[in-house]
């Protein structure tokens, strides 16, 4: 099945879902009166967590589905795992406000990456899976 231009757009747009919350939190940081260094490490570790999502992508392509749910779900895992666990060594050695701070934007961003991704990958996945058992594949 060929994906039509309009859904292919949507779907690669939705990787880059996540920069919506975390542009629209700087000025939430700076009303608050929250350190602008937490934020701008949320959104560096944003913008990582986004590089390395597309290299899992690109590493996945072409693999068989089994291996490259593997790949995506492994990075995944690995990326929350690894983000939080330096955000809490900032915490906890640097300046708890800016690394609580942070990870809470953080936890923020990478809900709303993965619920967009998710949705990603269903769109540029298409029909084909449903095509055997449409009534239509029988005839």
């Amino acid at each position: 099945m060929t994906l039509s231009p309009t859904r292919r757009r949507v779907a690669l747009g939705l990787r880059f879902a996540a920069v919506v919350p975390c542009l629209i939190a700087l000025p939430v940081f700076y009303l608050a009166g929250w350190s602008l260094w937490a934020w701008g490490l949320s959104a560096a570790l944003l913008l990582a967590n986004i590089a390395i999502a597309f290299g899992s992508d690109w590493f996945s392509h072409g693999r068989t589905q089994v291996m490259a749910v593997g790949i995506v779900g492994l990075s995944l895992i690995s990326r929350a795992w690894l983000t939080f666990g330096a955000l809490f060594i900032i915490a906890w050695t640097v300046d708890r406000k800016v690394g609580v701070a942070a990870a809470g934007a953080f936890l923020v961003y990478f809900t709303v990456d993965m619920v967009a991704r998710s949705v990603s990958h269903v769109l540029l996945r298409g029909d084909a899976t449903n095509s055997a058992t449409t009534p239509e594949a029988s005839v």
